[in-house]
């Protein structure tokens, strides 16, 4: 009788360390899957709304690009045939490329061309 009450009690303490390892996967399981559930809603999740004053575009067609600072005053320019009106001697000059091609013009705060790509500007007289 005494082999059967340590047998009984022998499988008693295997019994209560196969629950107690059983609670512990049953956790593990749900953490795992609670987990994983997060991550694919965090993944599904729509993009957030970009600045309605952000344009994305693949392609954009102008003659010219113009760099406004806050005041609205040309700080750059980007032309294909770009032109500035300046005064020389009391006279208006019209300030073009030569092969009238594409030019980059940048103007300081006076708004005087202050550098030009490419560098020979020729000067025509302005009509």
């Amino acid at each position: 009788m005494q082999s059967t009450n340590n047998d009984l009690q022998a499988l008693s303490a295997r019994l209560d360390r196969l629950e107690t390892q059983n609670r512990r996967w049953k956790l593990a399981a749900i953490l795992l899957a609670l987990s994983s559930t997060s991550l694919v809603l965090i993944a599904a999740k729509p993009t957030d709304q970009t600045d309605p004053s952000v344009i994305h575009a693949r392609t954009i067609e102008a003659q010219d690009f113009v760099l406004k600072d806050e005041d609205g005053q040309i700080r750059a320019q980007l032309a294909v045939n770009p032109t500035n009106k300046k005064e020389v001697n009391g006279k208006h000059v019209l300030i073009m490329n030569p092969a009238s091609g594409p030019a980059l013009q940048f103007f300081n705060a006076n708004g005087d061309a202050i550098w030009t790509a490419p560098q020979s500007p020729a000067m025509i007289p302005a009509k």
